[in-house]
């Protein structure tokens, strides 16, 4: 799949009544863990545990694509929403992603994860911005709660504490998309502390980064 296949005429959407811009999701609907029967053969529950663990490990990556990559934000469970800015770098780390799990056996992946242009009236795109901004508000706490954790124990490994600047420049950038919405004011602050947080926890584990040296 070629970027320019997904992206829309502006012009036209305008000419139907509907907001110039469109949404881009990605949906997803990844293999369940097979059930592995106690009656099962000791090859039966070998080949079940290994694809189990490649199924894990692919949503894992495709977690880490769609919060850290592709800076989407989460509409639905299985649903996510990418900026058109981000769309040419959906479509390469998709498309490896489905790759490597057909080379891994696992069937349908084009039918199973998706990139999907929406079209949407005024109103409808306004709801998917309260989505967006009650999802940013989320990832935002949700790094603020791994710093007072590292305040609190002054541990914290390195990879979390990436996230959590990988968390704060996102959530930065994505919140001036959302100046006309209610909640800009209160994502400005929670994003705010959550750098706050970040700086704390960075001095309280810096004398044990020292040590380690």
């Amino acid at each position: 799949m070629d970027k320019n296949e997904i992206v829309l005429d502006i012009k036209a959407l305008e000419a139907m009544g509907l907001h110039s811009e469109a949404i881009y999701t990605i949906e997803y609907d990844l293999n369940s863990e097979l059930k592995i029967h106690k009656n099962s053969t000791p090859e039966e529950k070998k080949q079940a545990k290994i694809m189990n663990d490649l199924a894990r490990e692919f949503r894992n990556k495709l977690q880490f694509i769609l919060k850290f990559k592709l800076q989407a934000t989460k509409h639905l469970e299985s649903c996510w929403l990418i900026s058109e800015s981000n769309l040419e770098t959906a479509v390469n780390d998709l498309s490896e992603l489905k790759d490597a799990m057909r080379n891994k056996g696992f069937k349908d992946v084009d039918k199973r994860l998706r990139i999907i242009p929406i079209l949407t009236t005024i109103e409808g795109f306004e709801s998917y911005e309260e989505k967006k901004a009650e999802f940013l508000l989320s990832f935002a706490m949700e790094h603020i709660k791994y710093c007072d954790l590292a305040i609190k124990t002054k541990k914290m490994p390195r990879g979390t504490m990436w996230r959590c600047k990988e968390a704060y420049s996102i959530i930065n950038g994505l919140k001036e998309e959302l100046k006309k919405n209610k909640r800009y004011h209160e994502l400005v602050d929670t994003v705010g502390v959550l750098g706050e947080r970040i700086s704390l926890a960075e001095v309280q584990l810096k004398p044990e980064t020292e040590k380690e040296a």
